[in-house]
C-alpha cells in the first residue's frame, strides 16, 4: 500500500487533504508516521517512555482505519501522539467525529453471529457476510488441532499461508467448516483459496473494500457424531503480496482449541532482529503472554498454543 507523504503539519489537521470516503484520522495517522520515518513499535515506544500503554495491534487498527480510539485511555493516548508526531494539539483527535456505533448483543440462537470473526467496529460488515453462508453447524466443531505455515517474501510481505485443521463433530450431519480472512488493511487485496484436500470450496462471500471474506469448505460427507476429520487448504497471495505492515501474523479462535502452531518461514536475505509470541482477546488490548521467540538456522519461528481459546495468538516481529 502506498501512502502520501505529509509536509507541514498544517496539512494533517486539514481533513480536505484527506482523500474522499477513507477515514480522515486513520489517513492523517497513517500519514504522520510514515512523515516521522517510525515503526509502530517505536511509537509504541515512545507511547511507553511516556507511560502510555497502547498495543502494536491497536497502533495498526488505528492507522488502518479498522477501529477508533474511543475510551478515554485510547483518547490519551492520541494526544500523546499528536506531541510525538508533531502534528499540533487537536492534529489527529479533530478528526476522529462522534463514536461509532457499536455491534449488537451475542445473539441466542445457534447461528453464528458477528462477534469474535473481526474488531468489534466491523460487526455490521461481518454480518452481512455471514448472512451469505451457512453458519448452521459452525459451533458443532471441536478444533483439535490448527496448524499454520506462514511463507514470507524477501521484501517481507506474504506469499501463502497453508492450514491444516484436525476437527471433531459434536452432532451428526455436520457438513462443512467457515473459514473467515481478514487482511487488516482495507482495500488490500483477498487471497486466493486453493489447494484443497479433503473438502472443496463453497460459497463465498467477500468485502474486497473491507478486506474480509468468509468461505465454506465443504466435507466429502457429512459426519456422524463423534467423528474425527482433517482438511487443508492454502490461502495464496497474488502480486502485489499482502503487505505485513505492522509486521504481525495472527490466528483469531473464536471457539476452544486444543493445539495450535504458527510457522512462519522468513526468506534468508530477509531475517527479522527479534520475534515474540503473543496473545490477546478477541477484542484487542494489550498482548498478554508475551515471549521471545528465535528464529532458527532455517529460517523458521514456531508459536504455540494449548488448550487456548477464545482469543488471539500470533507472532510480530522487528526488522533489522
Amino acid at each position: 500500500m502506498t501512502t502520501p507523504v505529509v509536509g507541514p503539519d498544517s496539512r494533517l489537521r486539514d481533513p480536505r487533504r484527506i482523500d474522499a470516503g477513507a477515514d480522515p484520522f486513520a489517513e492523517a495517522l497513517r500519514a504522520a508516521i510514515r512523515a516521522k520515518g517510525l515503526s509502530l513499535e517505536r511509537v509504541q515506544h515512545k507511547l511507553r517512555a511516556r507511560g502510555v500503554a497502547v498495543s502494536i495491534a491497536a497502533l495498526s487498527y488505528w492507522q488502518s482505519g479498522r477501529r477508533r480510539p474511543e475510551r478515554p485511555d485510547s483518547l490519551t493516548a492520541v494526544r500523546h501522539l499528536e506531541e510525538i508526531l508533531d502534528v499540533g494539539e487537536g492534529g489527529l483527535s479533530s478528526l476522529l467525529g462522534p463514536p461509532r456505533p457499536r455491534g449488537k448483543a451475542r445473539p441466542r440462537s445457534r447461528v453464528s453471529g458477528p462477534e469474535g470473526w473481526v474488531g468489534e467496529n466491523d460487526y455490521a460488515t461481518i454480518a452481512e457476510l455471514l448472512a451469505d453462508v451457512d453458519t448452521s453447524t459452525d459451533q458443532d466443531l471441536t478444533r483439535l488441532s490448527l496448524r499454520d505455515q506462514v511463507e514470507l517474501a524477501m521484501d517481507g510481505s506474504t506469499r501463502r499461508v497453508r492450514s491444516r485443521q484436525v476437527l471433531r463433530a459434536e452432532r451428526a450431519g455436520v457438513d462443512r467448516v467457515l473459514l473467515g480472512y481478514d487482511t487488516r488493511l482495507p482495500g488490500d487485496p483477498l487471497p486466493v483459496i486453493g489447494t484443497l484436500r479433503s473438502c472443496r470450496l463453497g460459497r463465498v462471500s467477500a468485502d474486497p473494500r473491507n478486506g474480509l471474506m468468509v468461505a465454506e469448505l465443504l466435507l466429502d460427507r457429512p459426519l456422524r457424531r463423534g467423528e474425527r476429520t482433517a482438511i487443508e487448504y492454502e490461502l495464496i497471495h497474488v502480486a502485489p503480496h499482502h503487505p505485513t505492515f505492522d509486521n504481525t501474523h495472527s490466528r483469531r479462535f473464536r471457539h476452544p482449541v486444543r493445539e495450535y502452531v504458527l510457522e512462519v518461514r522468513y526468506d534468508s536475505r530477509c531475517r527479522p532482529a527479534r520475534c515474540e509470541q503473543f496473545t490477546t482477546g478477541l477484542t484487542g488490548g494489550e498482548p498478554t503472554d508475551v515471549r521471545e521467540t528465535p528464529v532458527d538456522t532455517w529460517g523458521y519461528a514456531y508459536a504455540v498454543a494449548l488448550d487456548f481459546g477464545p482469543g488471539v495468538v500470533g507472532l510480530r516481529w522487528e526488522w533489522t
